[in-house]
């Protein structure tokens, strides 16, 4: 018979004392999910939780206040006890692995805010260079070969306006010689973008289409700029590279998640 294994100790919500320090925060949330300034994706990883993220676990928004020591069982998995707020005014310090079987089943990660996302690129001055763009595209081709594909998705440069840039996709190999949809758009300041996007790349390089296309002259082309990644682990990575965190991350094909290294 299958053994079952009872924990010594079970997690509980109570009302959170000091619940007042944590209120704004929990209130400026919904703000930013309401005004799009956040969004609400698929829980992919345990790796995804760490302190100041949120999260919602059966509709209800909780914020990761703080992380306890870090503890590795027998099966070399790691575990930490958690201190999680929820906006009924309740708290739980629920194990990291417990939260993260209740967001698999039951919950939604939420992106961090815009502004952080972009290092501040908003509050730009006559003083700032304008350095390109870094954009993400979808692709719209008919093809069974392209439209079977789930998560796939170019990751490109250009130094003048995306719209401009793809006007004439379906005549080019690097767009699949098909029509694009924008899926994101990342105005740059101050950067080396080219070097930007071969960072990208390279963070990615094991997910990189392998597939030839053949222009109008029957010329065969090996594109190298699509990647069958999920959009918002993308936009995560792009996020890490502006702020430099990245070079602490790598990409984790099983998981298809951003993990620590």
């Amino acid at each position: 018979p299958k053994e079952t294994y009872f924990p010594e100790y079970v997690a509980r919500r109570i009302p959170c004392k000091d619940f007042a320090q944590f209120e704004q925060k929990l209130k400026q949330c919904q703000n930013d999910l309401q005004e799009g300034k956040r969004k609400v994706t698929q829980f992919r990883n345990e790796q995804q939780i760490d302190k100041g993220y949120f999260f919602v676990l059966k509709g209800v928004l909780l914020y990761v206040a703080e992380i306890g020591e870090r503890e590795v069982d027998e099966k070399g998995k790691g575990n930490a006890r958690l201190r999680c707020i929820f906006e009924n005014g309740t708290e739980s310090d629920m194990l990291l692995r417990s939260l993260s079987a209740q967001l698999y089943k039951d919950g939604l990660r939420v992106t961090e805010h815009e502004d952080k996302m972009l290092g501040g690129l908003n509050n730009i001055t006559e003083e700032d260079e304008e350095s390109g763009y870094i954009y993400i595209l979808s692709s719209l081709s008919n093809k069974e070969e392209i439209m079977s594909i789930t998560d796939l998705y170019k990751i490109g440069y250009s130094s003048t306006t995306v719209e401009e840039r793809i006007r004439d996709a379906e005549n080019q190999t690097t767009y699949l010689m098909a029509p694009v949809r924008i899926e994101s758009a990342y105005k740059c300041f101050n950067m080396n973008t080219q070097k930007f996007e071969q960072l990208i790349h390279q963070f990615f390089g094991a997910t990189c289409l392998d597939i030839e296309i053949n222009d109008k002259n029957g010329i065969r082309h090996m594109p190298r700029e699509w990647f069958i990644v999920p959009l918002d682990v993308i936009e995560e990575a792009v996020a890490k590279l502006i702020t430099g965190e990245i070079v602490n991350y790598r990409y984790d094909i099983d998981s298809k998640t951003i993990i620590k290294k």
